[in-house]
């Protein structure tokens, strides 16, 4: 090797080292972090399910699993470890987030779109689809219903009228099919909650990929996979705590859901391995 290649070599782990510095000033290390969670038990998925995008528990050890390619709703017994139904309710799209509400699923694609499948039993058949006032560039990625029966929706990328200085997650009335324009909850980017993350950039504060209530506590927990967290608001709309979680156990985590007892589910998108549900318990 000449000295000319050895100059290359040195100059660039220099040049590695000075980038590597300068995302540690200016980014968070989970690895300072206080781990404020326990992984209480982890499920590996098969191949239908790399792209596990949303969670619903429905009893009996089983999760409905929805995933952001195929029209799809999965049942996966987590007993079995396998998946033992499947219902088609619509066409290859981009599907990123499940509810349940009134004993019906809804499913939100990124567009905006609801499916509303009245139930899994008997044949399969095309969902009710509800075009709400949202675009791709908006990208819904999470989904809950809440207690007065409306579905909230989160935007991961832009807000309905483009505002800036938060992320907004709006209330849809299944009845009514009337969507508030005015955000229910805005998650502010100037919230001392963000100071752990040491950044500004509003990418990296917040970009919901799930949502899901507490059936114990009523809070809303807002997952994020961008800088892998868990954001839980409360009542006021305010963010009550937030949860790091290590990239390591939490590659890309896309759906959250609650059993009824309070047992929290995580699923990750395959990335680096195979997609998982993963069940925390927070400290």
């Amino acid at each position: 090797m000449n000295k000319w290649a050895i100059a290359i070599i040195v100059f660039t782990l220099i040049l590695a080292g000075v980038v590597y510095a300068i995302y540690e000033k200016n980014d968070y290390d989970y690895d300072d972090a206080k781990k404020s969670y326990e992984i209480v038990n982890k499920w590996e998925l098969p191949l239908e399910l790399n792209e596990i995008s949303g969670i619903h528990w429905m009893g009996n050890e089983q999760i409905a699993c929805v995933q952001d390619e195929e029209g799809i709703i999965f049942i996966y017994d987590l007993s079995a470890s396998k998946i033992v139904k499947q219902y088609k309710f619509a066409e290859n799209g981009d599907y990123e987030a499940m509810a349940f509400l009134n004993n019906e699923f809804w499913i939100a694609e990124s567009n905006g779109k609801l499916f509303n499948i009245k139930s899994l039993d008997g044949t399969e058949k095309e969902a009710e689809v509800t075009e709400l006032e949202f675009e791709y560039r908006n990208n819904i990625e999470g989904l809950a219903a809440n207690k007065d029966g409306d579905l909230w929706l989160a935007v991961k990328e832009k807000n309905l009228d483009n505002s800036s200085g938060y992320r907004g997650i709006y209330s849809f009335n299944p009845e009514t099919k009337i969507l508030n324009s005015d955000p229910v909850v805005k998650i502010q980017y100037d919230d001392p909650k963000f100071e752990v993350l040491k950044t500004k950039n509003p990418r990296k504060l917040i970009r919901p990929s799930g949502l899901a209530f507490s059936p114990l506590t009523g809070e809303l927990h807002v997952l994020d996979a961008e800088f892998q967290k868990i954001l839980i608001i409360n009542a006021s709309g305010k963010i009550k705590e937030l949860y790091l979680l290590d990239p390591a156990e939490f590659a890309q985590p896309e759906g959250i859901c609650f059993s009824p007892t309070g047992r929290l589910f995580i699923a990750n998108e395959s990335l680096g391995g195979p997609a998982n549900i993963t069940e925390i318990k927070i400290n």
